[in-house]
């Protein structure tokens, strides 16, 4: 007994747009709620920091898979992601470290 099947055209299109709303509606939801949070408290709260860090995440990931199938474009892609991540992570960390938290 099979548990999964290939899907066709169809399901495919159908579930990548519902992943895609999905995210949309989760990125939404946490930049309005780390937003708040930090109105209330007046600091970062984990939904800010899951949503910053969600986003260099969602784009390095297709550039993994381009490396791992041997797409020369896909590596320099992915060196140049990794690179402006180590970089973001770096200038994130100093403003926090600047700002006191």
């Amino acid at each position: 007994m099979k548990l999964f099947r290939k899907m066709d055209g169809m399901e495919l299109h159908l579930s990548l747009n519902a992943i895609r709303v999905a995210w949309f509606f989760m990125v939404m939801a946490l930049f309005v709620w780390g937003t708040w949070g930090y109105v209330q408290t007046g600091r970062f709260t984990a939904p800010i920091y899951l949503f910053v860090f969600q986003n260099p995440l969602y784009f390095l990931a297709p550039q993994v898979g381009r490396w791992r199938t041997g797409d020369r474009d896909g590596a320099k892609r992915l060196l140049l992601y990794v690179l402006l991540l180590v970089i973001f992570l770096l200038a994130f960390g100093l403003l926090l470290w600047r700002v006191g938290l």
